[in-house]
Parts: C-alpha cells; structure tokens; sequence
C-alpha cells in the first residue's frame, strides 16, 4: 500500500562540526524568533539557515529567506560542509528524551514516502491545514528542492518488526550521534543492506500509514511535486519521512488543551447554552480548591468511558460529558469542536482560540482569570485516530501533539541528489 524508498541522504561532513548537537533544530513550526536567533548563534552551521532563515526588512522577490536558503545550501554542498551518500539508505533512528521523571526511547527510520492523494487511501490525514503554513513550505521547496526536516508518520507494527531491526543494527557504529540543549539523544545508522531494505519496504507495501505531523509538509510536497515533470525529476514524486509503529514504547501523544478568551457576551451566553444542550455538567467545586492530581486521573477515566472534557473557568471547574455519542468515530477533541467552539467561535484565530500542551498551565490560566475557559482534552488513543483517518474523517487543527518533536538536520532528502527511482549504487 504505502511506497517507501531508500535514498542518498545529504549530512553534515562529520571532520568539520564539533560538536553535532548545534547543528540540528526543531521544527519551524514551533520556533519563535527568540529560538530561532538562538539558533542563529548557536552553529553558523546550524540548519535553521536553510530550514527557517530569518526575514528581514530590506527583502525583496529576488532576496528573502528562500532565496538565502536555495544560495546557502549549494553553497556548503560546493564546500564539502555537506555531503551526499554515495549509496541509497534507510537512515534507522533512535530518540530518546526525558518525560515525568523518565527516560524513553523512541525508534523508527527515515525514508523517502511516495506521495499519494488523500483519496487513494495509502497514506492518511488526521488533521485539517491552513493556507499561510503550506505557502511557506513550498516556497521553500521551490528554492532548495530539499527536506530538511521530516514528516512524522505512523504505521501499524503488530510484530514488532522495527524492534527486530533495532536489535539487528544497534551494535553498529551510528553514523549521527548528538545531544541537544533539551536533553535528549540522537542517533542515526546508515543502512544500504539489500535484504534489509528490501524487507522493509516489503512489509510497509502491506499497510496504509498515517500522518502524525507534517501535514502541511506533506501536502506541500505534493502540490509541489503536481507541478513538476516526474519524469525529468522523480524525486519531486516523494517526501522525507520518518516512520515510527503505532507500538513502539517510546511513542508520546500529548494532547493539545483549548483555551477560549476575548468572548463577548452573546458567546459567553452561547457557550452556556450549549453546555446545557448537548453536556451533563459534573461540578467539581472552585478552582482554587481543585486537588489537580486526582482531577486529571478522573479526567482521563471519563474521557476513556464517556467521551468527557475537562472545563475550568475562573469560578468553577468539572467535567463536560456529551449526551449523545456516534461511539467509534467519535473522540473529545471532535465532540468540543463539533458540538460547541463551531457554533461559538466566528473562527479560529489566536484572538480568541489559543492551545497548550500542559493540563496545569491551562488550569492555572483559567483560574486566575488569564483566559476565559480552558477545556482539557483526555488522553486519545493512537488507534482511534488512525480509525478515524481510515473513514476519511478529519480532525480539527492541532488536536495532536506528539512529544518529543522530530529535529531538522539529521538527515537531508535532496529531490535531485536523493536518487530515489535509480538503482543502489
């Protein structure tokens, strides 16, 4: 179903970077300018140059970031600072990174992922996208003809098979080995075994796979690739992807909790309304007075049994269980959207909808009056979702927050230098 390739991946020439860990970035989506001129500081090196270069006031339609970006990566691939493979690879990696107190470790590869309509069924959406995020990616796309960072894409694994190649390549060298400012630990093995490679892309033929993150990358990538002849550059036809079972013990979603402020009185009414139409509200007293531990494990309970969402004004807190279900397609996040913030919200701009990933800061933000309600998003299962992308049945933006983030850096897909439709050299 889904058709991955093995590619000659671009890295950094180790002999001229000392320390690795500056050379790799998060993904642009989640940097602001603070990070971003850190970054900037970091390394002259550092990636984000050509993954999310800075603007600047005299830019121009011949000299902006992408402009940059195109210049300065064939610029360090004429100096030798980066270098192709000179054999086509499944470049294997493993993530590992504190979360409560633990260590986990994710692993999965990167591959170059045939890019395929939504429609066809082979690789799965989960998300809806915006305009503004995909015209800079392709403006980019357009400048480089590269990837710098990857998609992240999931696939069933019921054998475990990833763990099987895990166990096979471990006691090899990495060819990337780098820590960064947040703890957490990269490496990355180069791997061009015919039978390997071959087995892989076998048993992934066998099953559709669905997009993580990186959506707006992905469709990108394939608006991009409408646009070009495939047969003069069939590299345009794939995107970098890092493929992780749905499995592996390392695998973190985190939800994405919504915060609602700037609401006028007819909202607030609206909202109240609604509660009472399509809810059963279970009070759980004042916010000042919330035993939050006990709070979130009810939280993930009822959101498990029921379908329930977490509501935290600055006066009260409790739980919002829906009173109606469609049962197997339906999830919390979908049931607030679908059943409340669409009716509510005239739309979803940061003037009135905004997000985070940590259940206490949301708490803390409704009780002090910061913002206007927080509604707390229960764990999801990973199966539910992909259930759902199997129906064709989309979520609302930035449901999903899988932790940690996948660095740009590690490995660079080159749409010409990749030689993904050639045989291995």
């Amino acid at each position: 179903m889904a058709v991955i390739k093995p590619f000659r991946g671009i890295s950094y020439n180790r002999r001229l970077i000392n320390d690795p860990g500056t050379i790799i970035t998060p993904p642009y989506d989640v940097l602001g300018p603070e990070q971003q001129e850190e970054l900037y500081r970091k390394n002259p090196c550092n990636i984000i140059r050509l993954e999310y270069g800075k603007t600047y006031p005299e830019d121009s339609a011949t000299e902006n970031r992408y402009t940059r970006a195109g210049a300065t990566l064939q610029q360090w691939l004429d100096q030798g600072l980066l270098q192709p493979d000179q054999t086509r690879n499944y470049y294997f990696h493993e993530q590992s990174f504190q979360w409560q107190g633990q260590t986990l470790t994710r692993f999965g590869f990167f591959a170059a992922l045939k890019l395929e309509p939504y429609s066809a069924g082979l690789v799965l959406p989960h998300e809806l996208t915006m305009a503004g995020p995909k015209e800079d990616r392709y403006q980019l796309l357009k400048h480089t003809r590269a990837n710098f960072s990857p998609i992240f894409v999931l696939f069933p694994d019921p054998e475990r098979r990833l763990e099987t190649y895990r166990e096979m390549i471990r006691s090899r060298p990495p060819a990337f080995e780098a820590s960064d400012n947040s703890g957490q630990n990269h490496r990355l093995w180069a791997v061009s075994d015919p039978e390997l490679t071959a087995g892989i892309t076998a048993y992934l033929a066998e099953r559709p796979v669905l997009i993580a993150d990186g959506h707006h990358r992905y469709e990108t990538a394939f608006h991009y690739g409408r646009k070009t002849n495939l047969n003069r550059l069939p590299g345009a036809g794939y995107v970098l992807s890092a493929l992780i079972g749905t499995d592996d013990p390392g695998l973190l979603m985190l939800p994405a909790h919504r915060l609602v402020y700037n609401l006028g009185k007819s909202q607030h009414d609206q909202i109240e309304r609604l509660i009472k139409q399509e809810f059963q509200f279970l009070d759980r007293g004042q916010p000042g007075e919330l035993d939050r531990g006990a709070f979130l494990a009810e939280l993930d309970r009822l959101a498990r049994e029921s379908f329930a969402l977490g509501y935290i004004t600055p006066t009260r807190t409790g739980f919002l269980v829906p009173t109606r279900t469609s049962g197997d397609t339906d999830l919390p996040v979908t049931i607030l959207h679908e059943r409340l913030l669409n009716q509510t919200l005239t739309s979803y701009s940061s003037r009135q909808l905004g997000y985070t990933h940590d259940c206490l800061e949301a708490i803390d933000l409704a009780r002090d009056g910061k913002v206007e309600a927080a509604f707390l998003i229960g764990s999801m299962p990973v199966g539910g979702i992909l259930e759902r992308a199997r129906r064709g049945l989309l979520m609302p933006q930035k449901s999903t927050y899988f932790y940690p983030k996948l660095p740009g850096g590690l490995i660079i897909y080159h749409l010409e230098l990749g030689r993904v439709d050639l045989p291995a050299l």
